[in-house]
């Protein structure tokens, strides 16, 4: 039965609110910020140099706060740059480092609502960067927190429905201008972007920067520094960072050493998200068949089992170095350990780095080239058992759990 004293619906009529307007002077002020001119095609822009700021080191825990594109054409002449912050959606990491505050990242959008522009920003062409696997990471990592966000909205109810899949960027390949430094022997024991300028600076191969880059700002903190705003300042060392590998390529005209080239199908994800070769990767993580035999000494032979590092500072490839010496019946380790027989390096400046800790632990240090040699005559080395054996020492995975108290919890109700 119907309840007569029950009210007639009111039907409300709301008038749409008029557009709210975008202040000049801050363009992500609105979360409806609109989509900016499209960016210069592929053709026209091969090449696009990119810097990033983040709230950590490491992808898997940390975010991406800002980033900086800058454009080049098959020239390699500047065509435009591009710079967003981006509201990592948690802590945005040491401020007074990166230079933005908590309450600009707040009203900016987040990776999510960016992830076409940057995908449009990078797919299709040549990347520059300085340290790829820290850079690359936070991308990657980006791109595919935003696909796992979106699939668990697909999966709730409703939630997520204006949510879009957008993959990671497919470059044509990317360049390291660190791994490059190293590969060129390049004296500097500070890694960042601007340290590695300097020592460019120092010797015949200069970086001709241009006023937009502000080469007169180092690496090291200072008043000035901290006075530029921080967009402009990442803008700066995304154009730094073409103009170093250019020098570069000047070196490896002259036979300073290769250019750090690296496919992004080949690369891939360690622990803590940094972006690695497969060949490092698959090595680090690989079976151990022989019985370590200690320390490597000068004059003897490579005993299989035993267990190397490689330092950044060689001059081969260090995925060449790698795969043959794990094809050679060798151990790749990424840290330095109580049981490495050794480091292969180049000596020929002052030790840093794993090399440095090497030394301080007397573990030999060999070089690249050396290394390669030995690995053409490696003794045989002794099997270790198989960790399920009863030789191994270990109990089999039911053995020594004790039973659970009072026993199975159906059977009981049963008694």
């Amino acid at each position: 039965m119907t309840d007569s004293r029950r009210r007639p619906r009111r039907t409300v009529h709301r008038r749409a609110a008029p557009p709210s307007p975008i202040s000049d002077a801050n363009p992500e002020s609105t979360q409806r910020t609109p989509r900016p001119a499209t960016f210069p095609s592929p053709e026209q822009a091969p090449y696009a140099a990119v810097s990033i700021v983040t709230s950590g080191i490491h992808p898997t825990t940390s975010r991406l706060v800002a980033l900086s594109v800058a454009f080049y054409s098959p020239a390699m002449e500047p065509v435009e740059a591009w710079t967003r912050h981006l509201n990592p959606g948690e802590d945005a990491g040491p401020w007074h480092l990166h230079g933005y505050q908590p309450g600009d990242l707040a009203q900016a959008l987040g990776f999510a609502s960016s992830a076409e522009l940057i995908h449009e920003a990078l797919d299709g062409r040549t990347l520059v960067m300085h340290q790829v696997g820290y850079t690359w990471g936070f991308l990657a990592n980006e791109f595919r927190r935003t696909k796992r966000s979106a699939n668990r909205g697909r999966r709730g109810r409703g939630r997520g429905r204006g949510a879009r899949k957008v993959p990671v960027p497919t470059p044509v390949e990317i360049i390291d201008t660190l791994g490059t430094a190293r590969r060129q022997s390049t004296e500097c024991y500070d890694f960042r972007l601007r340290a590695i300028v300097e020592c460019y600076n120092q010797g015949p191969y200069g970086v001709d920067a241009p006023e937009e880059a502000i080469p007169e700002v180092g690496a090291v903190a200072s008043t000035e520094r901290g006075n530029i705003d921080p967009d402009a300042l990442l803008e700066a060392d995304a154009h730094l960072t073409m103009h170093l590998h250019l020098a570069q390529l000047r070196a490896a005209g002259a036979g300073a050493g290769l250019i750090e080239k690296l496919q992004p199908a080949d690369l891939v994800a360690d622990q803590f998200g940094i972006q690695r070769s497969k060949i490092r990767v698959d090595a680090a993580n690989a079976p151990r068949p022989h019985e370590n035999p200690g320390k490597w000494a000068p004059g003897m032979k490579l005993v299989e089992g035993m267990e190397f590092v490689v330092s950044p500072d060689v001059m081969s490839d260090p995925d060449e170095i790698i795969g043959k010496g794990v094809a050679a019946g060798l151990v790749y380790s990424e840290k330095l350990n109580r049981r490495s027989s050794l480091v292969v390096c180049n000596t020929n400046h002052e030790l840093r780095g794993k090399a440095m800790h090497a030394d301080r632990k007397n573990i030999p240090l060999v070089s690249d080239q050396t290394f390669l040699e030995l690995l053409d005559d490696v003794d045989k080395g002794k099997r270790a058992p198989s960790p399920t054996s009863p030789q191994a020492g270990v109990r089999p995975a039911t053995q020594g759990i004790p039973p659970t108290r009072g026993g199975n919890r159906r059977s009981r109700k049963r008694r």
